[in-house]
């Protein structure tokens, strides 16, 4: 009988995935930073069931990954829902008297100058 010695850094344990995903372990084990993982779970329409034990929110990891998987691979289902968010800030803006206007740097929309400048009061 001979003893064999092995050095710490020479084994590799590997635990399966968890078979739940919370804010604190969606990182890890999907890549999705935490707050795309609570933005996701927190919209209106999201289909997945939601656990919630105290701050934590506990979505099935399966059931998860299949839900992004479909979103990737309809992106005119994607299209359609920023498309329908897109007509429903368009209304906010539009009763509150404004307008949406691209930024020529990033692209994002903002109050229109004229618009925003209107409402504000002269300086001293």
């Amino acid at each position: 009988m001979a003893t064999l010695a092995i050095p710490l850094d020479g084994l590799t344990i590997t635990a399966p995935p968890p078979e739940m995903l919370s804010q604190r372990n969606v990182e890890a084990v999907t890549g999705i930073p935490a707050r795309v993982f609570l933005d996701t779970i927190r919209a209106p329409g999201f289909p997945l069931p939601v656990t919630k034990l105290g701050k934590l929110r506990l979505v099935e990891r399966g059931a998860f990954v299949a839900h992004l998987r479909a979103l990737a691979s309809e992106p005119e289902l994607r299209r359609d829902a920023d498309a329908d968010e897109r007509t429903r800030v368009a209304a906010v803006l539009a009763a509150a008297g404004l307008e949406s206007v691209p930024c020529a740097r990033t692209g994002r929309s903002s109050a229109h100058a004229e618009s925003a400048s209107r409402d504000r009061l002269p300086p001293k």
